[in-house]
């Protein structure tokens, strides 16, 4: 059993991920090894899934260019991590060691939050009209 302490529960909403991305993210959360490496493919949690190529394609772009995936490797030879930031790890000693040598090297990679183009609307004002 692998604990995390981040708080990325409580943003995901801001991260406006598709419903497909959070499926592949709940995926890969669950078949991670301590430290948050994925021994799988996208063929493989699509397996799992049954979303198709091209949602999941479009998913996992999604999550890497948020910055909750690591993506290595290039062409079909792809390997896939969680940020180091909200991988789980195997003790609380693991996760000080992995972030000591992550902030001796400028930190694990961003989070990274997308701006609103405007406000969103508040609650009660109004309809609220889905965006695609």
């Amino acid at each position: 059993m692998l604990f995390n302490t981040t708080g990325l529960l409580g943003m995901l909403h801001q991260l406006q991920l598709t419903p497909t991305a959070i499926d592949v993210l709940s995926v890969m959360t669950k078949c991670q090894r301590s430290g948050g490496a994925v021994d799988m493919k996208q063929a493989e949690i699509d397996e799992i899934l049954n979303v198709g190529q091209a949602s999941m394609s479009r998913a996992m772009a999604l999550l890497v260019d948020r910055g909750l995936v690591l993506r290595s490797g290039n062409g079909r030879g792809h390997r896939y991590a969680l940020n180091p930031a909200v991988a789980g790890y195997a003790s609380q000693s693991e996760f000080e060691s992995e972030m000591s040598r992550q902030l001796a090297t400028g930190g694990p990679p961003p989070i990274l939050v997308p701006d609103y183009a405007r406000r969103p609307p508040k609650a009660g004002k109004g309809e609220l009209h889905a965006v695609a």
